[in-house]
């Protein structure tokens, strides 16, 4: 196939995502943690809908009894023990019962990871989650109607080996007691984790609680159906009907771990444009401009969030502010800097451990606006490992997203020998196919970052010819796995759970095949 009709195929596919960009509040991954919420705090009345939703959670149960991806093991203790608690009140099967025995064996099995320091790549709000998921099981253990847990599916989990979590999780309650939370913000985005009472206020633009179904399945759980609330329930009911339309399951009770998303989608599939340097294609202006100017219109003065009813963070506004810069809009860089607390950027004000792809997208932002960036760079270098790579970022469990925007925010830096031992490490754990993946296969996200990364590099005149045929190979594992009009789910982005946002991924493996193919052209 010639390089120009493998650029047009590309171009349709990528012009019909960006057109879907935001369309019906995001696409995202189905969720085991909000899905095991809803269904044991909120279901819908019709069995046609519960029965789905079981089913679906025990087909997600891994082979070591265990529910997640196991490349991530302290992200997997939320939902299996979500999942437990609703599956132990349909455990009318043999297979379910057995099945909920080996997530005992498999929660016993971690304790050890818990026993040492945590780390920073811990899940969005898991100081919070665990200990509150503990203290269900423990709840639901010593209850008056304890007979209906049998015996044998009782957790009697000793709580010694969470004690760091625990602590930790106590000091963010208190932070966040001391200031009433508002709808729209963090804290509410796990409010299920340490409020009980439905107040209303609470309610944000979505009809939801902190556009979490979870958080909504809580917040319903607690209102019990009070007649002075009877429109809020109603919109919160409507808040979960919608959010299961998201994911790519089709029965409702099926949850995604946040939503909307339609902000986040955007801003983060747009900047995945920008690092593939295709954002000015000519083929693609009548589809994208009307995004850019909507994305314009949008960011205010305190930032951009994950939809225009939640409230701004880092993240976001880096990716939205590194978006408008390259396409030609004014941006006043005060929007960005207030989120700078030395030496880092963060997503949202107090939030406990750092996020190193957050800080190196923030200051490819600003090298875009051509500031001098030379203070961040000792950041980068000081983070990085012994391999060469980039890792533990809190936002997404693959090391070869943190690599590829750390190389990106350092390609125009002196720091050549650490981007070549980046590229050393990306050169070690490619897969003889050609791909890259953190879990022993290749995957298209993660073999589209080592892409995008090596050609940022290539452009930069920083690639020897070895590097440029290992460019070349993850390019065509690329192409022979590409399939258009066809997004791909894995999951490796990290939240309540780990989670795939299928059109921001989707912006990566086109702009990653793009971004070679009209390289090549150039030649």
């Amino acid at each position: 196939m010639s390089m120009s009709l493998i650029v047009d195929i590309l171009i349709d596919d990528l012009r019909a995502l960006i057109r879907d960009l935001g369309q019906n509040g995001g696409l995202m991954s189905p969720s085991v943690y909000d899905t095991a919420q809803v269904l044991r705090l909120y279901p819908t009345p019709s069995e046609d809908h519960v029965w789905p939703a079981v089913n679906w959670l025990i087909s997600q149960q891994q082979a070591d009894g265990g529910w997640g991806n196991p490349s991530m093991p302290l992200s997997r203790a939320v939902p299996t023990l979500a999942a437990i608690l609703a599956l132990r009140r349909h455990c009318q099967r043999r297979s379910t019962f057995d099945g909920l025995l080996e997530a005992k064996r498999f929660l016993r099995r971690q304790l050890e990871y818990w026993e040492k320091p945590l780390p920073d790549n811990l899940p969005v709000g898991m100081e919070l989650l665990l200990p509150y998921m503990l203290e269900e099981a423990y709840r639901e253990e010593h209850q008056d109607d304890i007979d209906d847990v049998p015996i044998k599916l009782r957790l009697n989990i000793p709580l010694a080996p969470y004690r760091e979590l625990i602590a930790l999780g106590e000091h963010k309650r208190s932070l966040i007691q001391q200031k009433k939370p508002r709808a729209g913000t963090a804290p509410v985005y796990s409010w299920e984790a340490w409020a009980s009472h439905a107040d209303p206020e609470l309610i944000d633009g979505s009809g939801g609680i902190g556009h979490s179904p979870a958080a909504t399945a809580a917040w319903l759980f607690a209102a019990n159906r009070n007649p002075n609330l009877r429109n809020q329930i109603a919109g919160a009911e409507n808040y979960l009907r919608q959010a299961s339309l998201a994911t790519s399951e089709s029965a409702p009770c099926i949850m995604p771990t946040a939503w909307p998303i339609p902000r986040f989608e955007q801003s983060f599939s747009l900047y995945a444009l920008v690092t593939g340097g295709i954002l000015d294609f000519p083929s693609i202006q009548d589809v994208l401009k009307p995004q850019i100017a909507d994305l314009h219109q949008a960011l205010k003065p305190r930032g951009i969030g994950f939809s225009d009813d939640f409230m701004p963070d880092g993240d976001d506004t880096a990716a939205a502010v590194a978006v408008l810069i390259a396409a030609g809009y004014p941006v006043d860089l005060a929007i960005l800097n207030q989120f700078e607390r030395a030496p880092h950027f963060v997503a949202y004000h107090g939030e406990l451990q750092p996020s190193i792809s957050l800080t190196a997208r923030a200051v490819h932002a600003l090298d875009l606006a051509g500031v001098d960036i030379s203070r961040w760079w000792k950041i980068f270098i000081d983070a990085q490992k012994l391999d060469g790579s980039w890792s533990g970022d809190k936002w997404n469990t693959s090391w070869l997203y943190t690599t590829c925007h750390v190389l990106i925010a350092l390609k125009n830096s002196p720091y050549k020998t650490a981007m070549k031992e980046a590229v050393a490490a990306l050169q070690v754990h490619q897969h003889p196919d050609g791909g890259w993946g953190i879990i022993n296969r290749s995957t298209t996200v993660e073999t589209a970052y080592a892409v995008l990364a090596l050609q940022n590099l290539r452009e930069a005149g920083l690639l020897d010819n070895d590097d440029i045929h290992m460019l070349q190979r993850g390019y065509n594992w690329l192409c022979i796995h590409y399939r258009p009009f066809r997004m791909k789910e894995y999951q490796c982005w990290l939240n309540k759970e780990i989670y795939c946002p299928q059109r921001i991924d989707r912006a990566y493996e086109l702009s990653a095949m793009l971004a070679v193919t009209l390289g090549e052209l150039k030649l």
